[in-house]
C-alpha cells in the first residue's frame, strides 16, 4: 500500500512538473515525462513500482492518446485541397516503400518500416504555427501530409499485430462500423440539429462529455470483440467526432484537458519507468542508424517529388513521438521487441522530437 502511495505522489508530481520544465526548456511535455519516468523507473531510483491499477490507467492513457489523435483531424479540410491531396497521398507511398526497402536491407522487421514512415502531428502544426507559416502553401502541405501519414500509418500498425486473415477482415470490418456510425450520425444531426448541437458544439456540459466517452468505449469494445488492437478503435472514434461535430471547440477543451491532464502523462511516466535506459554504445549507434534512416524516409521522397524546400521538408515530417511510443509499447507485450530495441526505439524518438523540430527552424529561416 505504501509503495503505491508513493507511486502515485511521483506520478502526480511528475504530471504538474513536466509541462512547467518543458515549457523553460522548450520541449515536448511528453518527453520531460518520458525521461523522467526512466529516471524514477527501472533504470535508476526504481522509485515507480509495477502495479495493476497503474497499468490499468496507463492503458486508458494509450487509448485516451490515440483517441484525441483521431480528434485532431480534420478530414473536411484535407479533402478539400484537391492539388495538395494527390501529392501527399505520393509521398507516404513513396516514404513506405523507401522504408520497407531499407528496414529490409538492415534486417529489421515490418514493424520498423511503419514506425519509421510515421510523423508526430502535434510537433509539425506547433513548430509551423510558432513560424506563423502554417497557413502558406508549404505549411499547409506539411499539416496535410503529416495528418494523411498520421492515419495510415495507425491502420497499418493495427493491421501489423493481426495475426490471421480472419482477423484483418475483423480490422477492415471495425472501419466498416465506423462509417455506418458516420451516417447514423449524420441523419441524427439532419433530424435533431439541436438536440446534438447542445450536446456537442455549442455549450456541451457533462452530458457531451459522456457521450464522447461513450462512443469511445464502444469502438474500444468493438475492436476486442474482433481481436483488433484497442488503439485503432480509439482512433475512429475521436476520427468520427472530428468529422460529426467539427466546430465543437468547448467539448475539445474538456476532453483534451482530461486526456492530457491525467491520463496521457501516466502512460508515459509508466513507459519511462519500466525501460531499462543504460549507457550502452550499441543502443547508441542503433538509435543513430534508426534516426538517419528517418531523414533518408522522408527526405528522399521530398526531393524526388520535387516539394518546395523539399530538404527541410522532408527534416520536419521525420519528427517521431507518440504513435512511435505507442507502436514501441504494445511491440515489447506483444514479444516482437526485445528490451534493447525498446529502449533503442525510445531513445531514438526522443532524439529525434528534440533535433528535427531544431533542424528545420535553421533550414526554414
Amino acid at each position: 500500500m505504501s509503495e503505491d502511495l508513493i507511486t502515485i505522489t511521483l506520478i502526480s508530481l511528475i504530471a504538474f512538473l513536466s509541462p512547467l520544465l518543458a515549457e523553460r526548456l522548450n520541449i515536448p511535455a511528453v518527453v520531460v515525462e518520458l525521461v523522467l519516468g526512466m529516471f524514477l523507473g527501472v533504470s535508476f531510483l526504481n522509485a515507480i513500482k509495477h502495479s495493476e491499477w497503474l497499468s490499468f490507467l496507463a492503458l486508458l492513457g494509450l487509448i485516451f492518446l490515440m483517441f484525441l489523435s483521431g480528434l485532431e483531424i480534420d478530414i473536411t479540410a484535407i479533402l478539400r485541397e484537391k492539388r495538395t491531396l494527390p501529392l501527399s497521398v505520393a509521398f507516404l507511398i513513396l516514404s513506405l516503400i523507401v522504408s520497407f526497402a531499407i528496414t529490409q536491407a538492415l534486417g529489421l522487421s515490418l514493424l520498423y518500416a511503419i514506425l519509421l514512415a510515421n510523423v508526430a502531428v502535434g510537433i509539425v502544426v506547433s513548430t509551423l504555427r510558432e513560424l506563423k507559416i502554417e497557413k502558406t502553401k508549404f505549411g499547409q502541405m506539411s499539416i496535410i501530409t503529416a495528418f494523411i501519414t498520421d492515419v495510415t500509418t495507425m491502420f497499418l500498425l493495427s493491421i501489423y499485430f493481426l495475426s490471421g486473415f480472419i482477423q484483418i477482415i475483423f480490422a477492415f470490418l471495425i472501419i466498416v462500423a465506423f462509417f455506418i456510425s458516420y451516417h447514423l450520425g449524420r441523419l441524427v444531426i439532419w433530424h435533431f440539429p439541436e438536440f446534438v448541437a447542445r450536446w456537442f458544439v455549442r455549450d456541451p456540459m457533462e452530458i457531451g462529455v459522456r457521450g464522447s466517452l461513450a462512443i469511445m468505449t464502444v469502438f474500444v469494445g468493438l475492436s476486442y470483440i474482433l481481436g483488433v488492437e484497442a488503439i485503432l478503435g480509439a482512433f475512429l472514434a475521436g476520427l468520427l467526432l472530428s468529422t460529426l461535430f467539427r466546430g465543437g471547440k468547448k467539448l475539445y477543451d474538456k476532453l483534451y484537458g482530461i486526456g492530457y491532464g491525467f491520463l496521457i502523462p501516466i502512460f508515459f511516466i509508466k513507459t519511462g519507468a519500466e525501460f531499462y535506459f543504460r549507457i550502452d554504445l550499441n543502443m547508441i549507434k542503433f538509435a543513430l542508424i534508426l534516426l538517419a534512416v528517418s531523414y533518408i524516409v522522408k527526405v528522399l521522397p521530398a526531393l524526388i517529388l520535387r516539394f518546395e524546400r523539399a530538404l527541410t521538408f522532408g527534416v520536419l515530417q521525420s519528427t517521431k513521438l507518440s504513435l512511435t511510443v505507442a507502436g514501441v509499447t504494445i511491440g515489447v507485450s506483444a514479444g516482437i521487441l526485445s528490451d534493447f530495441e525498446a529502449t533503442s526505439l525510445i531513445t531514438f524518438t526522443i532524439i529525434s522530437c528534440l533535433i528535427s523540430p531544431t533542424i528545420f527552424r535553421l533550414l526554414y529561416r
